[in-house]
């Protein structure tokens, strides 16, 4: 049969038959699996993208091509936490810092770790602070799952700010890194605090608040940019995005934020860990806001972490305010005059002029103008039992706000949302703002300003320090932290106490101004570290030798060394040539005889003293503990001090204050995870080396003050035996009453009744006295409204707390506990206060002067302190008010000041 011509189209029909179909498909299929891998198959390719795998596999060949060019590893941004963006980290603060990560052709395990950084000691002569030889490498371990993105972090404390900090990846018994990231830093100013905002809708409407005068001092130049920012108080942490928090799970680094804006974001956003964290730095001082208005946020708040803390219930009574119904809030907050017309002549309001010589800071109020279609919402609220109500101004009977305190710190619940048109658009919620929801204290007052004889001054302000901005305390780091640190200069013998104050000019001004402005700073000069240094050395028997000894010794060396051993050479071995040959000999022996006769038999081999410090609020079964410990070996070790099943943990060296210039730097880790672990702490032979620690550790109980119709009682619900226990009730720095109620044993419940103060416990030499830091404990006192009205109970335990491993294993390991638990708290101070309003200031009726507040001292610490450990804060330069002066040119004289 004769062959058929081709057809014209056949080539095209080759296409479609069945086998080159089949062909294209096996290939495009070899491309997907080259594309996922084979450990990503369960991760099925689009419809959209099959599509292009069938008609276009030219594109996906491009992309496989381009995926080998990839790294093995890629580092992608770092982050500190609570920010998105900006990476501000605050001097002797902990911080979270996070890197996020991708393997992309293997599974990766490994280490991340931070550059070596460097220690701070004490102060010496002619520096601001010495750097101590101790350095620290903060890590972590790493594994990341092939093209996963991982984000990770690490907690790292920083003495010093550099501009960035290096971070590595490395393989266990690597020689080079595999990756390094340079992370960029910026200061956050010792003083300033952070106000985090946590919102399930964009975050636009709380920026403009960062430009409120609430944030920043009265007296800041806001026409100087970069110092504007320095000077500021608050910063305001926004999330970029909505929904994303990069809040940090650890709870030791949230000691920057000094409140939290909490506005409609459902709770289960936050995971255990973060919402863990906020519950321990709201028992330590911090302050959360809850806004409320028309959303129904408070309802689903009561079934979650806070249902317990919420001072108050939605009662259902609800109200829609006009501008009339506004009048009482308007009045109760003026507007603050702004910078730019402060220094000029402001007129008084009518219903103010009488008052003569009250400090005038504030116009005359300005009304809320609410749309007539759209009145602000007020939600009703009912106020649990304790709670303490914020009225909407004194002629309204309206709730503006509910709060109670917890711990030492308080949780607001607003009634209206300040983000609300019409109160953004007013002018006095600037005032607002910092009464009622910062409780921000007034600036304090340099100068009343008035007629000087020649012409009418403003007043002058003086700006505020942290323990103004903050109420987070942590009484291990706060207790005498702004110790004055004398600094003698080089050249002429000038000593500069900060004490004493300083000038803009001074070149120790900044550091002498921060010395005394942070809280919680973590810091070896403050007064329980030194305390604890002190006396570990003490217990420990090894002393350094007296200066006599030091002489006797050089002076017998040289006598041995040249005429002694030249004589019995030359008379007694007739060889004098061999007195060369005794030096070394004679060296090595005087080596030997100083190190005995220098050294003390402590009886073990490696032993460890240690000072615990457990602090705790009433009924929360959480404790912050506080460890100094000193380890002792006769040899030359290098121990790892981990802390197990404790993710909360943070370690360093502590400085013994003797640091030497030239000598060797020591280098140690602090691990993170999986196990915190300070590791390679080296101890030198018969010495002290001293590390210092902290935790958040779980109690099998609490210790209450339980008040009922059969009296007041404590109920000590824990396994801790409680020696010397002593309540005090704190009304301010010099109003303590202590009532001593002995021993109470575990589990023991004891009435609130004086038990006879017995004679102090006497301890041998070489045992550790917790009588000092009793003392200090029950004296220590910040003279704040919100530190009125609180109990506190003070005693210790004759063990310390169990939770750390030493490796290799110590001896011997003992010392005490002392226990401090503030049972109650006042209630929170009311926001029309004299410390928070002006106007609420009386004038003195002999003077005709404002009355001013009393200053708000530093924590005061008892007798049982050394002297050079109770702490002295820089006074507030106050100008004598200046008498009137007769008129002149048809003008009156007015003492008062210019500015209202």
């Amino acid at each position: 049969m004769p062959r058929k011509p081709l057809e014209a189209n056949q080539g095209s029909l080759n296409v479609n038959h069945p086998t080159s179909v089949v062909r294209r498909l096996s290939q495009a299929l070899t491309l997907v699996g080259l594309l996922v891998g084979t450990s990503a198959w369960a991760q099925l390719p689009t419809a959209e993208e099959r599509l292009k795998i069938l008609t276009d596999p030219e594109s996906l060949k491009a992309k496989l091509e381009k995926d080998k060019t990839r790294p093995p590893l890629e580092l992608f941004r770092s982050q500190i936490a609570p920010f998105d963006i900006l990476p501000f980290v605050k001097a002797n603060h902990w911080s979270t810092l996070s890197l996020e990560m991708r393997a992309n052709y293997d599974d990766y395990v490994g280490m991340l770790h931070t550059s070596p950084v460097r220690m701070l000691g004490m102060p010496r002569e002619g520096q601001l602070a010495v750097e101590a030889p101790q350095e620290v490498v903060y890590r972590r371990e790493v594994r990341l799952l092939k093209e996963q993105r991982t984000k990770l972090g690490l907690q790292i404390l920083m003495p010093r700010i550099p501009k960035e900090i290096g971070l590595e990846l490395t393989r266990p018994e690597a020689i080079r890194a595999d990756e390094i990231w340079q992370a960029n830093l910026r200061v956050l100013e010792p003083f300033q605090m952070l106000i985090l905002v946590l919102s399930k809708d964009e975050t636009d409407l709380y920026a403009r608040w960062s430009q409120f005068q609430a944030m920043a001092p009265l007296s800041a130049d806001r026409e100087d940019t970069q110092a504007f920012d320095k000077q500021r108080y608050y910063r305001m942490v926004l999330p970029m995005e909505s929904g994303t928090f990069p809040l940090s799970p650890h709870p030791l680094t949230w000691t920057t934020v000094s409140h939290v804006i909490w506005d409609g974001l459902p709770a289960e956003r936050l995971s255990p860990a973060q919402q863990q964290a906020m519950l321990d730095w709201l028992h330590w001082g911090g302050q959360l806001i809850l806004i409320g208005g028309a959303r129904p946020s408070f309802a689903a708040l009561g079934d979650s972490f806070l249902g317990p803390y919420l001072p108050a219930t939605l009662s259902g009574e609800s109200d829609l305010l006009n501008e009339a119904d506004l009048k009482p809030l308007s009045d109760a907050f003026r507007p603050v005059i702004p910078y730019a017309v402060r220094e000029d002549p402001i007129a008084a309001p009518e219903d103010d002029a009488y008052v003569p010589g009250r400090q005038h800071a504030y116009m005359a109020p300005e009304p809320i103008h609410p749309a007539s279609n759209r009145p602000v919402y007020l939600a009703g609220l009912r106020p649990n039992p304790g709670a303490s109500t914020v009225r909407l101004g004194e002629s309204s009977e309206r709730i503006l706000g509910v709060e109670q305190r917890v711990g030492r710190g308080r949780i607001l619940m607003l009634a209206l949302n300040p983000t609300d048109p019409a109160l953004a658009a007013w002018p006095g919620l600037d005032t607002f703002v910092r009464r009622v929801i910062l409780r921000r204290p007034e600036d304090n007052v340099a100068s009343w300003g008035g007629w000087n004889g020649r012409t009418v001054e403003s007043a002058k302000f003086a700006s505020l320090v942290g323990p103004d901005l903050s109420w987070f305390r942590i009484l291990s780091r706060d207790l005498g932290a702004s110790l004055p640190r004398p600094l003698v200069l080089s050249g002429p013998k000038v000593l500069l106490d900060e004490t004493a104050g300083t000038t803009a000019n001074d070149p120790y001004a900044e550091y002498a101004a921060n010395a005394a402005s942070a809280v919680a700073e973590w810091v070896d000069s403050s007064a329980l570290p030194k305390m604890s240094r002190d006396a570990l050395e003490e217990a420990s028997g090894i002393s350094i030798p007296s200066s006599g000894f030091v002489l006797k010794v050089i002076l017998a060396y040289v006598l041995a060394l040249v005429p002694l051993n030249w004589l019995i050479c030359r008379y007694v071995f007739g060889r004098r040539e061999w007195a060369w040959v005794v030096v070394p000999v004679l060296s090595l022996g005087f080596a030997i005889g100083v190190e005995r006769a220098a050294a003390y038999d402590m009886g073990y081999d490696m032993a460890c003293d240690e000072i615990d410090v457990l602090e705790t609020y009433g009924a929360y079964p959480r404790a912050h503990l506080s460890r100094f410990a000193s380890l002792y070996t006769t040899g030359r070790i290098r121990f790892t001090i981990s802390f197990p099943n404790d993710p909360t943990a943070l370690a360093l060296p502590l400085d013994n204050g003797r640091s030497l210039r030239g000598e060797d730097i020591t280098t140690s880790s602090w691990q993170s995870q999986p196990v915190p672990a300070l590791e390679g702490f080296q101890v030198q032979p018969r010495s002290l080396s001293l590390f210092r620690a902290e935790q958040l550790v779980n109690l099998p109980g609490a210790i209450t003050l339980v008040t009922d119709a059969e009296g007041r009682r404590i109920v000590n619900a824990t396994n801790l035996e409680l020696r010397d226990a002593t309540v005090i009730e704190v009304n301010g720095s010099n109003d303590r009453k202590p009532l001593y109620l002995g021993t109470i044993m575990p589990g023991a419940t004891v009435a609130l009744t004086a038990n006879p103060v017995p004679k102090p416990r006497a301890f041998a030499k070489g045992q550790l006295n917790p009588r000092p830091f009793l003392e200090a404990f029950q004296t220590y006192a910040e003279n704040r409204p919100e530190d009125q009205g609180e109990i506190r109970l003070v005693a210790w335990a004759p063990k310390v707390m169990a939770g750390e491993k030493f490796e290799p294993a110590v001896d011997r390991h003992r010392g005490f506990t002392a226990v401090v638990v503030h049972l109650e708290n006042g209630p929170p101070p009311a926001p029309a206060g004299p410390r928070f309003n002006y106007l609420a200031r009386r004038a003195d009726q002999t003077s005709g002067q404002p009355q001013a507040v009393p200053a708000f001292n530093e924590p005061a610490l008892g007798s049982g302190v050394p002297p050079t450990l109770r702490p002295v804060r820089p006074p507030v330069r106050r100008q004598a008010p200046a008498p009137p002066a007769p008129s002149r040119g048809g003008v009156k004289a007015s003492p008062t000041s210019n500015v209202r």
